[in-house]
């Protein structure tokens, strides 16, 4: 690792209080001057590093450059972090990653996406200065129980952001986050299994989260809006922290009442968009499975699985 990551991972870990120059020479095995150069270097691409006096050196609260360095140092886990100024898609990527056997809890990151994807298809608006990211999870469960992944991913993203920004989120079924009934985070799944045994072995889990200032093409200025001002960094590994716990603890599924209590469908007057066509319903329950369980006008009741829905508005 060179010098300047090494000093910044010392930064990141350390982000609330400054470090002496010379303890980071000591510690490093290099000269104060050495320690000085990684510094310039540091601000040079953009990292707000500020020298306290008689203190040492301090990341600045607002400095939010994408680092493997700055997400690493806040994972609760071991993980490996590859962050990338640009790419077409971090989902794209981080499959490529999992075929070639990375490990549990791996994390891809782009400061740019050029060609993210939605569901069914879809593209997906990906401004500069949001987060974006794919966490790639090995867990031990059957092919059956991977379902209860994309609810473990929209719990994981809505705790995340409320504990760092102080807004509350909802989640429109199936893992639609929003905040104030705008969509403010998009999660897309992708799992592989083996070609003789079935069995799940990997699923990448691609996020996208609108951060800071909310600048959106007419089309999508009254249904999206962003978390607001928060540090890309600590977000990502606040996320993927809590994904990877609950990951983890699967097949026990203790997530599922915290998804039912953000998911603000339940109770409403929804159309349901399916393959066969849309049809309105209302949305009267999750099962155990987190399936929604739908009536339709004729009285006769569905558990929907993968078909869209949306909220309909009575005149």
């Amino acid at each position: 690792m060179a010098l300047k990551n090494e000093i910044l991972e010392i930064l990141e870990r350390n982000r609330d209080r400054s470090v002496s120059g010379r303890d980071m020479a000591a510690r490093l095995g290099v000269t104060r001057a050495a320690v000085w150069k990684a510094i310039k270097s540091l601000r040079a691409d953009g990292h707000g590093v500020e020298a306290v006096p008689n203190r040492g050196y301090m990341l600045c609260r607002g400095s939010d450059v994408l680092t493997a360095e700055a997400i690493r140092s806040a994972l609760d886990y071991d993980g490996e972090v590859t962050v990338y100024d640009e790419i077409g898609s971090t989902l794209a990527a981080a499959g490529v990653a999992a075929a070639g056997g990375a490990a549990d809890g791996t994390i891809i990151v782009a400061a740019r996406q050029t060609a993210g994807r939605g569901r069914r298809g879809r593209s997906f608006f990906a401004p500069d200065g949001g987060a974006y990211f794919t966490v790639i999870l090995r867990p031990k469960i059957s092919a059956a129980d991977s379902v209860y992944l994309t609810t473990a991913a929209a719990v994981a993203t809505a705790e995340a952001i409320e504990e760092l920004t102080g807004r509350r989120t909802g989640i429109k079924w199936l893992n639609d986050i929003t905040i104030d009934g705008k969509k403010c985070v998009g999660i897309l799944c992708e799992a592989t299994f083996g070609t003789e045994s079935g069995e799940l072995e990997s699923v990448s889990v691609g996020i996208g989260i609108n951060v800071g200032e909310e600048h959106f093409p007419p089309e999508l200025a009254d249904i999206a809006c962003s978390v607001g001002s928060v540090r890309r960094s600590a977000l990502i590994a606040a996320v993927a922290n809590k994904l990877v716990a609950i990951s983890r603890r699967l097949p026990e599924c203790d997530h599922l009442e915290r998804y039912r209590s953000r998911c603000f469908v339940i109770g409403r007057d929804i159309t349901v968009h399916a393959k066969e066509g849309s049809y309105p319903a209302v949305a009267i329950g999750l099962n155990e499975r987190a399936g929604l369980i739908v009536r339709d006008e004729a009285g006769e009741e569905h558990t929907l699985s993968s078909d869209e829905v949306s909220v309909r508005i009575k005149e």
